[in-house]
């Protein structure tokens, strides 16, 4: 399946890495803090920590990734079956 410009576009800016200040965690869920107090309750030790790290991102592939959007060069079904093919296998050797 081929991604549409509009996801590519998305995602992109969600890859975007902004500073955070250090203990701050917005809420950005559409139910009441008492169902989501309830719910981080039965998360599993340490869950929410890891999630808060930053996910790392290589600016140098973002930045190809937008010049090949703005060139209007998307990747082929083929191109794009290989890199996620890779990309779980890198995911799992760690």
């Amino acid at each position: 399946m081929q991604p549409t410009n509009v996801q590519v576009e998305r995602t992109l800016a969600a890859l975007e890495v902004d500073t955070v200040e250090a203990g701050a965690r917005p809420l950005r869920v559409g139910i009441p803090r008492d169902t989501l107090e309830i719910l981080l309750q039965d998360l599993p030790a340490g869950l929410l920590a890891a999630l808060e790290k930053p996910t790392e991102v290589r600016q140098d592939r973002l930045r190809e990734a937008r010049d090949r959007m703005v060139l209007g060069d998307a990747p082929s079904s083929d191109e794009l079956a290989n890199r996620i093919v890779g990309r779980m296998v890198c995911d799992r050797l760690r």
